[in-house]
């Protein structure tokens, strides 16, 4: 196992906002991701996620009362799921939203959880299942999934993340695209003005050279006249 495992496996205490199916399929990636396929084992660390009353739950059950993980996984759900009404279910299901800050893996575990939990006979079939979970995510990335043209909603979630991944990458580019043209609109701007400056003061020089009032001429015979006089 690799080191620190215990800090990697996802903790259930009946407090967060998380479904224990949830919870049971955030295990069962811990368990693919990491190749653990020994039942006994898997079964530890399953009760290795378990805190609070959850923990206490199960150290009350039973001695040899949990045989196999499938039979932990039915004790677990049936203690602890939220009894719901189906119409709710179908209306929770209708108007799944992607969280703030939640990401792409976490929403499709929480879409298939939702979809998963309707009963039978009132549940939607997978295509239109394929047409709702667009739905869930803002319009450009809705726009982008449905432009891969998916054939399931398997297909569809297995390149939601590549999909959101380059929708991140156009929008960064086009922010810096829009920086560089602000500076260069801005930089032209400035030096329009600085001409524009230089024009006016060399027109405010020119009024005033062209404005300021002559010297009286003086009359050459006016020395010549006083000096007579005496």
């Amino acid at each position: 196992m690799p080191a620190d495992y215990q800090s990697k496996i996802p903790f259930f205490d009946a407090t967060q906002n998380i479904t224990t199916r949830q919870h049971v399929d955030k295990m069962n990636d811990f368990f693919d991701l990491h190749e653990v396929e020994i039942e006994d084992v898997t079964m530890r660390f399953f009760v290795q996620s378990f805190g609070g009353e959850v923990h206490k739950w199960f150290r009350a059950l039973p001695t040899a009362s949990i045989t196999t993980l499938q039979v932990l996984h039915k004790q677990f759900l049936d203690r602890w799921e939220v009894k719901k009404n189906p119409l709710q279910i179908l209306s929770e299901y209708e108007n799944i939203k992607r969280n703030v800050g939640e990401s792409v893996q976490d929403y499709c575990v929480r879409f298939n959880a939702v979809y998963n939990s309707i009963p039978t006979n009132i549940k939607p079939s997978k295509g239109l299942a394929l047409l709702n979970f667009p739905d869930g995510f803002d319009a450009d990335m809705a726009y982008q999934l449905q432009e891969c043209d998916p054939t399931t909603l398997e297909y569809m979630q297995k390149n939601v993340v590549s999909v959101e991944e380059n929708l991140l990458a156009k929008r960064a580019r086009m922010r810096s695209e829009k920086r560089v043209t602000i500076k260069e609109e801005a930089s032209t701007s400035d030096v329009k003005m600085d001409t524009l400056i230089r024009t006016m003061e060399r027109m405010v020089d020119w009024l005033t050279i062209t404005d300021r009032p002559e010297p009286p001429i003086r009359n050459p015979n006016f020395r010549r006249q006083q000096q007579s006089q005496f």
